[in-house]
């Protein structure tokens, strides 16, 4: 059982104040230090580790990326902008877990892992306006009609 010391109530403090952002522990001991510059490093790294160990916030691990917290423990799963790095929240479609999969071989699926990987909305935006600025130019260039 965890004690409930003030230190722990102000990392998962800031956890929920960054709600959304999924961040990662380094980002959460950023934050508490700035608020309270007398919790260590040590403190916020042992505290998330601890919270996410005993099911009250969740751990995120995705490929290629730092680890992650998420103080939503409801059935959801993650998905990471392979451009900016942005974290974001995918709802869990109807029915449990165990629904998700033909055949199991008789498991009782207690928890499932999924990475999923994409563009987000505004990097797929910058790189489509990108591209069109680059067609534009392509065609407004002067074209090279000696011969050889």
């Amino acid at each position: 059982m965890q004690r409930n010391t003030i230190q722990r109530k102000q990392v998962l403090d800031v956890l929920l104040s960054l709600e959304g952002e999924h961040p990662s522990a380094e980002r959460v001991y950023t934050r508490v230090h700035e608020l309270y510059p007398t919790v260590s490093k040590a403190t916020v790294y042992r505290i998330l580790k601890d919270e996410a160990a005993e099911g009250r916030i969740l751990g995120v691990d995705m490929p290629r990326d730092v680890g992650r917290y998420d103080s939503r423990v409801d059935g959801h799963y993650h998905i990471r902008c392979r451009v900016c790095g942005r974290v974001a929240d995918v709802e869990m479609g109807k029915g449990t877990p165990d629904g998700l999969f033909a055949d199991v071989g008789g498991f009782k699926i207690e928890d499932v892992y999924l990475s999923l990987s994409g563009i987000c909305p505004e990097c797929a935006s910058a790189a489509d306006a990108e591209k069109a600025d680059a067609e534009k130019r392509a065609e407004d260039a002067p074209h090279d009609r000696t011969q050889a």
